[in-house]
This record gives C-alpha cells, structure tokens and sequence, in this order.
C-alpha cells in the first residue's frame, strides 16, 4: 500500500528482551516506499507525535519509533516477539504476511481519512479515449509509487477482464511521488490513466472544478481498502495495549494532533478488527488466484 503514512505515528524499537517490551511502546513503521525528501518529512511529523503521545502518558512509558525501508526484514522480529511489540506497514505488505501476522496479533489499527473503507478509482485523461478497461492497450499508466495496492487493483481487473497482467497491456509506466500528481499529470496530459482513491479525488475536485472536464472516473473498486495496517503482538502486556487503546476510543488524542496527523495525509487514528479485513482478504485471495491462473497457462 506503498505510501503509508497516510499513516503515521507512534512507534518503536529498544534493545530486545520480553520485559522491556512489557513496558514500553516499541513500533517499526515502514516508510521504505517515499524518496528521501519524504522519508525525512515523516521521520520529522512521526518523531513529534510520539513525543506528544508519551507525555499523554506523563512520560511513564518510551515510545520509540523505527523507521523500516523493508518489511520483510522485521515481520520475523515482530512474530518472535524480541525487538517490536507493534508494526504499522502497507496494507499491502500485511496482505502478503496475512496468516502470520493474524496469528500473533491482538490490536488492530488504522490510519486514514474519515471514511471506515477506501474506494479507489481508475480516472482516465478524457482525450485519451478510453472507454473500458481493454481500452488501457497501449496507453500511459501513471503508477503511485507509495501505494502497491493501485496497481494490484488494476492488475485484478485486467486479469479478471482480460487475463492479461496490466504490465503486458500498457504501453509506459510512469511513477508518481503523490496522490495529488496522478490527477494532475493527468490533467495536464502527462499520462492516460491511473488508479487513486476515491477520496483523494474528490478533494481534488472540489479545490479545483475543473479537473472534471479534464479527467473522469471510468471504474470504481469496492469500499474495501485501508491505506496502511498497524498491529500489536499478542504478547504484549494489557497496560501498554490499554492506554493506546483509551486514546484511540476518547477521540482526543485526534482532535489535539489533528494538524499533525493531516501533514501525513491522514485525518485520524482509528481501531479495527480482523472481522473488517475479511473483504479485502477475499479481493486479494481472488487476485492471487487469478494470477497463478495466468501463469500456468503461460508455461
């Protein structure tokens, strides 16, 4: 779900051992997605949010954030329960680690906007003509370079429609830094089409109209997305777990930080359960299932 932080905020890494796990706020935040400039912003938004959040406590417990380049290299470290005790990463990078990480995990949460779902949409250049998907042959996909699950979105719907990766089809990918971008190379005729979030297109047009006579939505997804996935272990003590919790449920800690929270693209904190995940889990099991489809027949 590359670009998390529409995301984020609070968390944590100390030198290893259960105890101190037990009594202290330890996350590893994947930001490896952003270019440097980016990767500093958040290092910068994130640091001072946790500051925040450990004097909510009266500074009775560390928290302490590691910023993560790539998942895959600490998911085993979460799971073993020896350097993390939370992990906030794409949507996407849980998607792929999915059965483990329900496994060890007790706490859900999510950054996002003020809406419980994502829809994400393919908007395409007018003059580009397109009127379906089998009509992206050929054209300029602009691709974000923060968020996997765009492309995995769109590589569904070729394969379901067409059974073809969207990669066989098109004729240039171009990647974006930002949400805002894909719209606006759009707009300015820098691309064909692309994938972005409902919401963050519809922002887009009420700050400016008349995109809409530029650039128009031909598909719409489900509401079934997050932008990015925080969790933690099950073996971490009722009292840390508790006071995030307290915080997240009064709403206050949202309203207080506001500011900073939308400097990362997001509006709020809330809590999920693994019961909200289950429509995106069957999306993504259907996409897998569609690709091994694919691949068979190409040997």
């Amino acid at each position: 779900m590359k670009r998390l932080i529409s995301l984020y905020f609070i968390f944590i890494t100390l030198l290893y051992g259960d105890n101190h796990l037990d009594k202290n706020y330890e996350f590893a935040v994947n930001i490896g997605e952003y270019n440097k400039i980016n990767q500093n912003k958040i290092k910068s938004i994130v640091s001072r949010i946790s500051k925040k959040f450990a004097e909510r406590f009266d500074n009775k417990y560390d928290v302490n954030v590691t910023f993560i380049d790539n998942v895959d290299e600490v998911v085993d470290e979460y799971i073993r329960y020896k350097k993390y005790n939370s992990l906030v990463i794409y949507s996407s990078s849980y998607l792929k680690y999915r059965d483990k990480l329900k496994e060890v995990s007790k706490y859900f949460f999510t950054f996002d906007n003020n809406i419980d779902f994502q829809r994400y949409v393919l908007v395409v250049n007018n003059s580009s003509n397109i009127k379906s998907i089998k009509d992206i042959k050929n054209k300029k996909f602009l691709s974000f370079s923060s968020n996997d699950n765009y492309s995995d979105w769109l590589d569904y719907l070729t394969l379901k429609e067409l059974n073809k990766r969207y990669k066989k089809l098109i004729k240039e990918e171009i990647s974006v830094e930002k949400d805002a971008g894909l719209v606006l190379k759009l707009f300015f005729d820098k691309g064909d089409f692309a994938v972005i979030r409902k919401s963050s297109y519809k922002d887009l047009v009420l700050l400016n109209p008349s995109i809409e006579k530029k650039v128009s939505i031909l598909i719409e997804s489900e509401p079934i997305f997050f932008y990015g996935i925080g969790l933690f272990h099950k073996n971490t003590s009722e009292e840390i777990i508790n006071g995030f919790d307290g915080i997240v449920i009064d709403g206050s800690f949202n309203r207080e930080y506001n500011h900073l929270i939308k400097m990362l693209d997001s509006t709020k904190i809330k809590r999920i359960y693994p019961k909200d995940l289950e429509t995106l889990e069957k999306f993504y099991k259907e996409y897998l299932s569609l690709k091994r489809k694919v691949d068979v027949q190409a040997k």
